[in-house]
């Protein structure tokens, strides 16, 4: 009888680690596979604000031109993060102007508009609103 039990007693234990070990596999694989959509969410996240702080930097570049020259008007590319990887339209009228600054960062599209007044006598460059643009693919 004494064989019996413990024999059964190793079953139990078998059976036990088993189930453990089969639970601690799945948490850990579970955790794995968490962790790694995240750092790929983590990794579009900031190629994203990349192209929209590119995108902005456009604006602020043409801004000061526009500071510097009332008149300034037409196309141009700047070089932020890659060679001309920002391209920026100036559309001059008499008293105001629009921006359009695109930011194209690997896959990822960002694309900003300031209208602006411009003071005929002064020469004052007021930005009277900027908004993001859907980039359409």
């Amino acid at each position: 009888m004494f064989y019996k039990k413990n024999k059964l007693n190793g079953v139990a234990a078998l059976i036990t680690v088993i189930s453990l070990g089969s639970l601690i596999f799945v948490i850990s694989l579970s955790t794995a596979v968490v962790t790694f959509w995240s750092i790929k969410n983590i990794d579009a996240n900031q190629k994203s604000m990349i192209a929209y702080y590119a995108a902005y930097s456009g604006i602020q570049d043409a801004l000061i031109k526009l500071e510097r020259n009332k008149d300034f008007s037409g196309e141009y590319s700047l070089s932020i993060n890659n060679t001309d990887d920002v391209s920026i339209t100036v559309s001059n009228t008499d008293s105001s102007a629009t921006i359009t600054s695109s930011a194209s960062i690997n896959q990822f599209n960002k694309k900003m508009q300031t209208i602006t007044d411009i003071d005929n006598t002064t020469g004052l460059v007021t930005p009277v609103s900027t908004t993001e643009l859907i980039v359409s693919l």
